[in-house]
């Protein structure tokens, strides 16, 4: 087993795999919502493998073409500015990618690690450092998008920005998590908080400027919530930067034109550069000893590559040889003495664990699942849609009615009788449900079926026929589905809750509830040709979109599709595609999608 002392790595989980594509793993490096990250050995170096969660990335072609995408754009990155990209697979299910191994430690750790600010010295080369990436990926006319302290990692030698490109394709997606829209809250820039406007180089300006004031204090500048509350203070207030004054004043006051409201007000990073650049020279140790010492060892670590001995599975349908058995030994009879004949003595082949011995290795398991097809648990139908419904005999030791007896419309052919008699076959075939006489109920077209006995006993809408076959088995014949109700008319409306009669507003980047007369709370509809739509918000132009399900609600670029698409439910919901959950109240501020349910926290009416 690989010794993990000083890589930053934790031993692999039971639930994690052994490999992933052609590289063995040994350790994991750390987790969050998006994916998880493994510490590999390839061709002789350490890598940082990333796999996305399978659950969250589900089905979704768009993302995995955006996926793509991003990873083409993290390959044209220069050396100099990220980790290289050395291998990845966009198409297995889940996706991932391997980068080289920093061997390093977050701004989070190392403030944590330091019990306290930076000092002033240390402030300025991570400004320096931070920079010249940015310099390089901004003339490319590239965007990181998610600048934080945990995608800044400190190395002996300098520093190093990572989740290049990445962060990208998971705001386009299913892979959002709450309290992210295009990036982290506390560090966004106010152009992200409020989508009004499009991301350039400056946005990264901006967050840079936070993570500075977060290495001066332990705390970004406008607070570390992920609530309406730092998205305002971001927007409309001035940032905390008296614990940065009281070390630097100089370095405090470039900060503040960093985190200027207006894009163009802010410097470039490559004048942030040049400015940081007249500080030095920063010579060795370039960090606190604090921080230089577990670099050292992170170093020391990557220097002394191992092998990771990872069980290979034999290969899909080859069988192993069985072991040879003696051929039994002949029988003698002795002379004179009549013996009755021997029996030959039956040899006992080896148990198949003798001849499977990785079976019993731990982990095989969880790597056999790595090269299998990803499944799941069937997935519910579109919602209104009735549930299948099976047939059961009642003797449970009668034997199952053969499928092949079923006709083409799923009801059992004449044959399908036990006794043979087609007129008793009929008398099981379910019979259409009976027509109640009111408006828009108008019976099937066919011979008249007869009176028929549903459960519901009364004739307001439509019943459910059941009748019994010979085998005892019952048959239920469904209704129809109600058909889906016509979006909302073309138009501006406000949408009020039928709980608390509140109006769906934005605030900034997220959507809530509030006023009907807020200036906010008006929405245009854009309907597509499949009666779906899009919801337009009046006065910022930018969409209502979902994160999935369970998750917040968001307002952000409508020229984006997923999670903005919406259907009318028949209860007068507003249901989203991306999960199939219905807009709701949560119980804290904001909006989220829960489970439709009927209830009245997910009524929302056109006014």
């Amino acid at each position: 087993m690989l010794e993990l002392t000083g890589s930053g790595a934790e031993p692999l989980e039971a639930d994690d795999p052994r490999r992933i594509g052609p590289i063995p793993l040994a350790g994991r490096l750390g987790a969050g919502g998006m994916g998880r990250v493994y510490l590999g050995v390839q061709d002789g170096r350490y890598v940082a493998v990333k796999q996305l969660l399978s659950s969250v990335v589900g089905e979704d072609a768009d993302f995995v073409r955006r996926f793509g995408h991003e990873l083409d754009n993290l390959a044209r990155l220069p050396a100099g500015a990220t980790t290289p990209l050395l291998a990845s697979d966009r198409t297995a299910r889940p996706p991932w990618f391997a980068t080289a191994y920093v061997p390093g430690i977050t701004l989070r750790e190392a403030v944590d690690l330091h019990g306290g600010p930076l000092p002033a010295r240390a402030l300025w080369l991570l400004l320096k450092e931070a920079a010249a990436g940015l310099a390089q990926v901004h003339a490319l006319d590239m965007v990181h998008r998610d600048l934080k302290p945990s995608n800044v990692m400190l190395t002996s030698d300098g520093l190093t920005l990572i989740d290049f490109g990445i962060a990208r394709a998971a705001e386009q997606s299913q892979l959002t998590r709450t309290g992210m829209v295009v990036g982290t809250p506390a560090y966004m820039a106010p152009e992200q908080a409020s989508g009004k406007k499009g991301q350039s180089g400056a946005t990264d300006v901006f967050a840079l400027g936070s993570v500075l004031a977060y290495a001066a204090s332990g705390q970004p500048p406008f607070g570390d919530e992920s609530g309406h509350g730092v998205l305002y203070r971001i927007v409309h207030e001035e940032p905390d930067l008296e614990p940065l004054r009281e070390l630097d004043a100089d370095l405090a006051e470039l900060v503040g034109t960093c985190l200027a409201k207006d894009p163009e007000d802010r410097p470039t990073a490559a004048q942030l550069l040049e400015r940081a650049s007249r500080r030095g020279p920063f010579t060795t140790p370039l960090w606190p000893d604090a921080i230089s010492g577990r670099l050292f060892e992170r170093a020391a670590f990557a220097a002394d590559v191992q092998d990771v001995d990872v069980p290979t599975l034999p290969l899909a349908g080859t069988k192993p040889e069985p072991e040879a058995v003696p051929a039994p030994e002949p029988v003698v009879a002795e002379p004179r003495t009549e013996q009755p004949k021997r029996r030959p003595e039956r040899r006992r082949t080896r148990v198949l664990l003798a001849v499977f011995p990785v079976v019993v290795v731990a982990g095989g398991t969880t790597l056999a699942i790595q090269y299998l097809p990803h499944t799941g648990s069937p997935q519910a139908g579109p919602a209104g849609s009735p549930p299948a419904s099976v047939s059961a005999p009642a003797n449970p030791s009668a034997p199952a009615q053969a499928p092949s007896s079923a006709g083409p419309s799923g009801t059992p052919s004449p044959s399908a009788s036990p006794s043979g008699d087609p007129a008793q076959a009929a008398s099981a075939t379910p019979q259409p449900p009976a027509a109640s006489g009111g408006p828009g109920n108008t019976p099937a077209p066919g011979p008249n079926p007869g009176p028929a006995t549903g459960n519901g006993g009364g004739s307001g809408g439509p019943s459910t026929s059941t009748s019994t076959g010979s085998g005892g088995g019952k048959t239920t014949a469904a209704p129809p589905p109600a058909p889906a109700p016509p979006p909302p008319a073309s138009g501006t409306h406000r949408y009020r809750n039928g709980d608390n009669g509140d109006c769906i507003t934005q605030v900034y980047g997220s959507s809530d509830h509030g006023s009907c007369s807020d200036g906010s709370a008006r929405w245009t509809v854009r309907g597509r040709g499949d009666g779906s739509f899009k919801l337009v918000n009046e006065q910022s132009g930018a969409c209502l979109y979902s994160n999935g399900l369970g998750q917040a609600v968001f307002v952000g670029d409508c020229a984006q599709d997923i999670g903005r698409i919406w259907r009318t439910g028949p209860d007068g919901s507003l249901r989203s595609d991306l999960g199939g959950g219905c807009l709701d109240l949560p119980m804290a501020g904001g909006l989220n999608t829960s489970r439709c349910a009927g209830e009245a926290s997910q009524r929302w009416s056109p006014v």
